[in-house]
């Protein structure tokens, strides 16, 4: 089903980083190339730099290298205030729509009671039986907060389905690698995706974890 759409997966800091580290290591494994950055006043107030080269934080829209259908979506931070949040994700939802999109899949972390390793939530009835076809059990309650939930609830409003997939975390590890990997194989399965996870532990750096004060990670 899947195989026919144009698909946006979108991975922004998080809970755990679950959906920037997954999106992070798509973007690496698929051979991306940015093709849109994202830049926001809300933002936190700082730049980020590596190897003496300082940069504004961003979100970025990738292109994989061969696959013609996706676009991978990764990101800094989150922006602080409710304003800048709806309008980054217009934003980007807009610019998505642009390039031919046709479903947005946005990648959280889930903290709850719960034996289930992924469930999901869609936009509407048979995006989420589509996921109930492919395996992948519908999360019944609770809130998506942040860009991750903002991203597929604004979907529809661009004509765009909207999912979002969420990885069982504890909550307690400022990067949640083992629920990253699930969220990965997720991915691999319903996009029939050729990529090796295994190499998840070795390859990923773990991204850098901001203060309490700076920004609020406390976002599925």
């Amino acid at each position: 089903m899947f195989e026919s759409r144009f698909i946006c997966i979108c991975g922004l800091p998080g809970i755990g980083s679950v959906g920037k580290v997954a999106a992070d290591y798509l973007a690496t494994a698929l051979e991306c190339s940015i093709i849109i950055p994202f830049f926001s006043r809300s933002f936190p107030p700082q730049v980020m730099v590596s190897q003496g080269l300082a940069e504004l934080m961003h979100a970025q829209l990738m292109c994989p290298r061969e696959k013609k259908n996706m676009l991978i979506l990764s990101g800094d931070a989150q922006p602080l205030d409710v304003v800048g949040m709806y309008e980054l994700a217009g934003n980007i939802l807009q610019a998505v729509k642009e390039q031919g999109v046709t479903d947005v899949i946005t990648l959280a972390a889930y903290v709850g009671e719960t034996s289930e390793t992924i469930q999901g939530t869609a936009t509407d009835l048979d995006s989420a039986a589509a996921l109930c076809e492919c395996k992948i059990p519908l999360l019944r309650s609770g809130a998506i907060g942040g860009l991750n939930g903002l991203l597929a609830g604004l979907a529809p409003l661009y004509d765009l389905r909207g999912y979002c997939l969420l990885a069982t975390s504890s909550g307690a590890d400022p990067v949640d690698i083992r629920a990253a990997t699930n969220l990965l194989g997720a991915i691999k399965e319903l996009l029939h995706l050729d990529i090796d996870i295994t190499l998840m532990g070795p390859i990923m750096e773990e991204p850098e974890v901001m203060g309490a004060e700076e920004v609020d990670m406390n976002y599925r």
